[in-house]
C-alpha cells in the first residue's frame, strides 16, 4: 500500500500486491462471442460480447471470467468439454496479461469490454468488442480458434469474410 499526503490529510493508494505462493495467469483466452441477429450487428458490430478464460495447472481447471448486466460470473471448469461447448461458433484470442497503469477513461462503465481489458492490463480506447478485438490482434493477440474476422468489413456491412476476392473460383 502506498500513503500520499493529500491537503494536510493522509490518503492510502491501492497498488497491486504481491501475493506470495499466489497462481496469477500470464495470459488470458478472450472470447469474442457473434451477434445473432441483424439488428446486433448493426448496433454492436461483428461481435456481442466478450468473456475470457485460461488453465490453473496447479488446480487442473480453468477459471472463466464473464462480465454481465447481472453482474461478474467467475467459473472454475474441470471439463474441456463444457469450455468447449461455451466457445463454439465464437472467435477466441490468446493474450499475455500487461502490467500497465490505467487511464482514467479505462474505468469508465462497467461492462463486458472494460472488465475484460482490466483483466488484461489493457489501457486502450476499445469500447466494443469489435474495438477490442481489433486492438489484441494488432498489439500481438494470436487467433487460437475461430476464423480471423475484418471486423472493418463487418461494420460496413459486409458478410464476406477477410481475404475472399470476387470473381469466378
Amino acid at each position: 500500500m502506498v500513503r500520499r499526503q493529500f491537503r494536510g490529510e493522509e490518503k492510502r493508494l491501492m497498488d497491486i500486491r504481491v501475493l506470495p505462493d499466489a497462481i496469477e495467469p500470464s495470459y488470458w483466452n478472450v472470447v469474442f462471442h457473434p451477434s445473432e441477429t441483424r439488428l446486433d450487428r448493426l448496433l454492436l458490430g461483428r461481435f456481442r460480447h466478450v468473456s475470457a478464460f485460461t488453465y490453473v495447472p496447479g488446480m487442473a481447471a480453468w477459471i472463466m471470467v464473464d462480465c454481465q448486466w447481472g453482474g461478474m460470473r467467475i467459473a472454475f471448469i474441470p471439463r474441456i468439454n463444457v469450455l468447449v461447448a461455451y466457445t463454439r461458433g465464437c472467435a477466441v484470442v490468446k493474450f499475455d496479461r500487461r502490467y500497465e497503469r490505467f487511464a482514467l477513461a479505462s474505468r469508465l462503465g462497467y461492462y463486458c469490454v472494460p472488465a475484460i481489458k482490466q483483466l488484461l492490463g489493457l489501457s486502450c480506447v476499445a469500447a466494443t468488442p469489435d474495438g477490442l478485438y481489433r486492438h489484441l490482434i494488432a498489439n500481438g493477440g494470436e487467433l487460437i480458434s475461430g476464423q480471423r474476422v475484418d471486423t472493418a468489413a463487418a461494420a460496413a456491412g459486409s458478410d464476406v469474410p477477410a481475404g475472399t476476392a470476387a470473381g469466378a473460383s
